[in-house]
């Protein structure tokens, strides 16, 4: 097993902190997470096109594929929509909440449910093919938002699970073809490359797999007073033989794929790293608590720029030429220009604009009282944001079309 000893990360920080340049991703639509769009063309101000309300929170993703849009929602469906109207082609019912960002792959539709269950459906009718029963799905907390996103290579499917397993599975027929076992639920999801599946877990370990199941290497992430274990709960994003990814922990991590020793780790005082995503040279990392997204050099992990947003964030970004897009708690999709470093909203859901005002002042600054307002319960005041109909979910960019999810229960076509 390789993995960075403690005085590492302890001189790294020294070296940054000194003005040293230091050395140095629902949900992305590859096997390796990246999520960049050639050529869109995007209005400054896009507008509604359609807009489809299902019967839970969606925190789920969408995937297009030929006319459909699919994704899940917490009312325990998968929904196949219109590309062109948002109207029904047909939806799935399964036993438990669909937090899960779909894959789909030679005409079959794979996801996991809260249930326990992964499903594989034919995309055209919503047909299910097969079944792979888990040892049980659960969650970690209140922030726990997703369930683990598929990857599909050479008809095995990676994935995985609440019960502290990374699955491979065979992609025509279901059956287990190993399984690994974690100290911790497994929420991330896989980052597959050519000979390697990249995960974290809960337990504060990030795994690279041979394509048979066995561990080639596991890094600990350094960990927190708060969170000691410094849990790695979002998917990471592969490139030029490096994996990226953050945790619980405040770190962001730059790692070697071969054997997982270090090239650089970025520390940010208080706020989890939620999801990585690549825009060239600069890796964009979207923040928890800091309200704010952070553009590093991939290569040396030095700080580019820190556009401040309004509330926390989620959502990995949505990358294009020359911006990116990313979603909110407080529900509202924001444009990054990489350029400059500029942050600009483009577009805010109906229940931000219904219930805004309970949390932001005239200013748009947080309103004060907001604690006490909700007795001192974080759970509770957390709670409260997703009445503004937070966006989660990863934005799908098709040509001048964004498609997302929000916690209002909406999926969102813009134009």
């Amino acid at each position: 097993m390789a993995h960075l000893k403690k005085y590492f990360y302890y001189t790294v920080f020294a070296f940054f902190f000194l003005g040293m340049v230091v050395q140095a991703q629902q949900l992305a639509r590859t096997a390796d997470r990246h999520n960049y769009t050639s050529g869109a063309l995007i209005q400054e101000r896009p507008q509604v096109k359609w807009r489809f309300q299902t019967e839970g929170q969606v925190y789920s993703s969408p995937v297009l594929y030929t006319n459909k849009v699919i994704i899940g929602s917490c009312d325990s469906n998968l929904y196949a929509l219109n590309k062109a109207d948002g109207s029904v082609l047909w939806k799935y019912k399964t036993g438990g909440e669909v937090r899960a960002t779909a894959a789909v792959d030679q005409q079959v539709v794979y996801f996991l449910s809260a249930d326990g269950h992964f499903y594989a459906l034919d995309v055209h009718t919503g047909k299910q093919l097969w079944t792979f029963k888990t040892e049980g799905e659960k969650t970690y907390d209140i922030w726990d938002y997703f369930q683990s996103s598929a990857a599909v290579e050479s008809g095995i499917v990676y994935f995985g699970s609440g019960d502290g397993h990374i699955y491979a599975v065979d992609a025509k027929n279901g059956k287990e073809i190993w399984k690994y076992k974690t100290a911790g639920i497994v929420h991330a999801s896989p980052t597959v490359t050519a000979n390697e599946i990249l995960i974290g877990s809960f337990d504060g370990y990030f795994y690279c797999l041979e394509k048979n199941g066995d561990l080639r290497w596991k890094f600990k992430t350094i960990g927190e007073h708060y969170f000691p274990k410094g849990e790695v709960q979002f998917h990471a994003v592969a490139a030029d033989s490096s994996i990226y990814f953050g945790a619980r922990d405040f770190n962001s991590y730059a790692l070697k794929i071969k054997d997982g020793t270090g090239h650089w780790v970025y520390h940010q005082p208080g706020s989890w790293i939620s999801v990585p995503s690549l825009a060239g040279k600069q890796l964009l990392l979207t923040m928890s608590d800091s309200y704010s997204v952070l553009a590093l050099d991939k290569v040396y992990g030095g700080k580019l720029y820190e556009p401040r947003i309004p509330l926390n964030t989620f959502s990995s970004a949505s990358i294009t030429d020359s911006a990116a897009y990313f979603g909110a708690l407080d529900g509202v999709l924001y444009k990054l220009d990489l350029s400059k470093g500029t942050v600009s909203s483009v577009f805010q859901t109906a229940s931000s604009k219904l219930n805004r005002s309970n949390f932001f002042d005239e200013k748009d600054k947080l309103r004060t009282g907001l604690d006490e307002k909700y007795a001192h319960d974080i759970h509770k005041l957390f709670t409260g944001y997703l009445q503004m109909g937070s966006i989660f979910s990863t934005v799908w960019i098709d040509g001048q079309s964004l498609y997302f999810g929000s916690t209002d229960g909406a999926v969102y076509a813009l134009e």
